[in-house]
């Protein structure tokens, strides 16, 4: 019996003991589910700092996800693929919410970036980033530098290596009062139109990628109250044009046309010819049409912007041209090409069309025109004698790559002028464009195919002999200040009408300046049709000039004006070490001063060429003022830039100074000015770099 009890209350005990254990396990799953981990949500990970779409090579990101519903706050563990090739992460983990530094590899291609929880490693976020060229903007079609309050300018901005084409999102500074953009989203290289605020001031314009926010584009703009000008500016009517310069590609290139600009500053139609070598061109045999455009000057101002617009989007940028202007007076201004296109210098003149068509060539007229034919430096240049019913006779020396031609006699023809006072003549296997000035002028441009010569036609003489040269005079003579410029020169002689000169000139060849006396001889016939010898010495390779005499009312710079007119000439060089072209100017009876404000134009070149435009004044022999630089290859269009310098008479030559000029963004530069007149001074760089321009007294 007591084995009995003894055996149940083992099986008894057993039974409790087990059913402890049970308790004891469900008491351990109870406090599991209802005590340190509650029911919960799924783990997730989101991208709360994306990376950019698209990403330079090498380029740097920083990236952030937040992983939630982790109370373990174990973080996020990054990662990509390709594996191997998709870049890398620093940190490759981090904690929720905190950043990292993703490092796009160093080949083009696509990428997928990817974090993951490390608590649960199937919550991921991805983003796709296309790995390659930064994201740019540019403003392709840029506002002008000058605008009347509430004015309209059609503007537009180009987002380069933007896979998701986004676009452009616009604004402007100060917020609320720097005008309006319609649409003020656009696409990629689509217009907007920018409408200037009531009140006058400065305005900073901006064009943001809308994929990139922190890549922009920006122009700042002066904003005046006066309509069309406000300061000393043109009046309405037809003007003609010309520029001679460098495109954006190192293409030797020149325009030659008109426009007609109404009261409020609105160019309302014109055409033009341009020709480059290697680059755009106008389709033969029509030129391009000017369809709109805006002169704009600042209030109390001389200097400003003109646009043109044309139906030649190879043009410019996309078909419109800026250029920088300086006003002379109503009727002239003197000019250069100021956008991201090209750079050149030029003028603008009021046009003055001679009833009777054909007869707008009648008579004798010099001409010379220079530039590039293929790689080769030329000039040519003669008389051209019209028989007023679309005949020719010419006779023409030329310089072709040092190659002299020399008396070359052709018959050719022309044509009448249209209304925008253009013509063409052919000769000699070319064919040429030309536009009206007046009955005494003419801008000339060689249309032909991979010569891109411009220059100008002025009356001619007849009865003139060694006899008439007997005077004091100035001359200029320089290459074409496109790639491949070799020099610039510009002196004082004094001819004493026996075929003898004297004088004295400064050369500067290849960066190498000179100065020194000069002594030579020069003919002249009957016609006007002569020559200039400069004796071997420090004139370096300038040494045989052609002289072609023009109309001596004639003022060759400003063809409206009858101040400064006297004997003229034109001269190419005929030596067959370089190539070039310029004129002889002798100045009025009287003693001139030097001082007044005065507008100019620079052309340089180092290795490329840039171009200044501006408005300066002269007191005492101190020079201060600004310029618009358009040095394209170099720093860029830079507007209002201040300079300044000291001139110092040189006693020994009078009418020639020296200065050293400091500018904004090139530092200082040294110029030898020689004085015609009170009005008209010419000039050369004597540094290391080549430079030639004029300064012409504003009235």
């Amino acid at each position: 019996m007591q084995k009995r009890v003894e055996a149940v209350c083992l099986q008894l005990c057993a039974v409790f003991a087990l059913s402890l254990v049970s308790v004891w396990l469900a008491g351990c799953g109870t406090t599991k589910s209802n005590s340190s981990n509650p029911p919960s949500s799924s783990v997730s990970t989101t991208l709360t700092t994306r990376p950019p779409s698209s990403i330079a090579i090498n380029q740097t990101a920083s990236i952030v996800a937040t992983v939630d519903n982790d109370s373990a706050n174990k973080g996020v563990d990054w990662s990509c693929t390709p594996t191997g090739s998709c870049g890398t992460f620093n940190p490759a983990h981090t904690a929720s919410g905190a950043a990292t530094t993703y490092t796009a590899p160093g080949a083009g291609g696509s990428v997928t970036i990817k974090a993951a929880s490390t608590a649960d490693p199937t919550a991921t976020a991805t983003a796709t980033v296309t790995v390659g060229t930064s994201v740019a903007v540019t403003l392709s079609t840029a506002p002008p530098a000058n605008i009347t309050a509430g004015q309209t300018a059609t503007i537009a901005a180009t987002v380069a290596n933007d896979s998701a084409n986004g676009g452009v999102d616009w604004s402007c500074t100060p917020t609320g009062s720097c005008g309006t953009f319609n649409p003020a989203h656009t696409a990629s290289g689509a217009n907007t139109t920018y409408t200037a605020p009531a009140a006058a001031g400065s305005v900073t314009l901006k064009a943001t990628s809308t994929t990139n926010n922190t890549v922009a584009a920006s122009a700042t703009v002066t904003v005046s109250t006066s309509g069309g000008g406000g300061g000393t500016a043109l009046s309405s009517g037809t003007f003609t044009f010309y520029v001679s310069g460098e495109d954006a590609k190192s293409n030797t290139y020149a325009i030659a046309g008109s426009f007609v600009l109404d009261s409020n500053g609105n160019v309302t139609g014109g055409e033009q010819d341009y020709n480059s070598v290697g680059g755009a061109t106008s389709p033969e045999p029509n030129a391009d049409k000017i369809t709109g455009g805006k002169l704009t000057i600042a209030s109390g101002s001389t200097v400003g912007t003109l646009t043109l617009i044309t139906n030649n989007t190879n043009v410019g940028v996309k078909g419109t041209e800026t250029f920088a202007v300086s006003v002379v007076n109503a009727k002239h201004a003197l000019i250069g090409e100021f956008d991201a296109g090209a750079t050149s210098s030029g003028s603008v003149d009021l046009q003055s069309l001679t009833p009777g068509g054909l007869a707008q060539i009648n008579g004798p007229f010099v001409m010379v025109v220079a530039g590039k034919d293929g790689s080769k430096q030329e000039v040519f240049g003669g008389l051209v004698n019209g028989q007023g019913n679309g005949s020719l006779h010419v006779t023409i020396d030329q310089n072709s790559g040092g190659t002299i031609s020399l008396n070359g006699s052709n018959t050719g023809t022309y044509t009448a002028p249209d209304a925008s006072g253009r013509g063409t003549i052919s000769f000699g296997g070319d064919q040429f464009a030309y536009y009206v000035v007046n009955a005494k002028v003419l801008r000339v441009i060689v249309t032909s195919p991979g010569t891109n010569d411009v220059g100008s036609a002025f009356a001619g003489v007849s009865g003139v002999s060694n006899a008439t040269l007997k005077t004091k005079l100035f001359f200029t003579d320089a290459s074409t200040f496109s790639s491949g410029a070799s020099f610039a020169a510009a002196g004082q002689i004094t001819t004493d009408g026996n075929g003898n000169i004297t004088g004295f000139a400064d050369v500067n060849e290849n960066g190498h300046a000179t100065s020194a006396a000069i002594t030579g001889t020069y003919t002249v016939n009957a016609s006007g049709y002569g020559n200039i010898t400069i004796k071997p010495g420090n004139t370096q390779d300038v040494s045989v000039l052609g002289l072609y005499l023009a109309d001596p009312t004639i003022n060759f710079s400003d063809p409206n004006s009858t101040v400064d007119a006297g004997v003229r000439g034109l001269l190419i060089d005929l030596d067959t070490k370089i190539v070039g072209n310029g004129t002889v100017l002798v100045p009025p009876s009287g003693t001139p001063t030097l001082t007044g404000n005065f507008a100019f134009n620079i052309q340089s070149n180092s290795t490329n060429e840039s171009d200044a435009v501006g408005s300066i004044s002269i007191k005492t022999n101190a020079l201060t003022g600004s310029e618009s630089l358009n040095d394209l290859f170099g720093t860029g269009q830079g507007s209002s830039l201040s300079i300044s310098g000291t001139l110092t008479p040189d006693a020994g030559n009078p009418g020639r100074y020296t200065i050293p000029v400091t500018t904004t963004t090139l530092g200082q530069k040294t110029y030898v000015l020689y004085q015609v007149s009170s009005s008209q001074v010419v000039l050369i760089e004597s540094d290391t770099h080549l430079g030639a321009g004029i300064l012409e007294l504003q009235h």
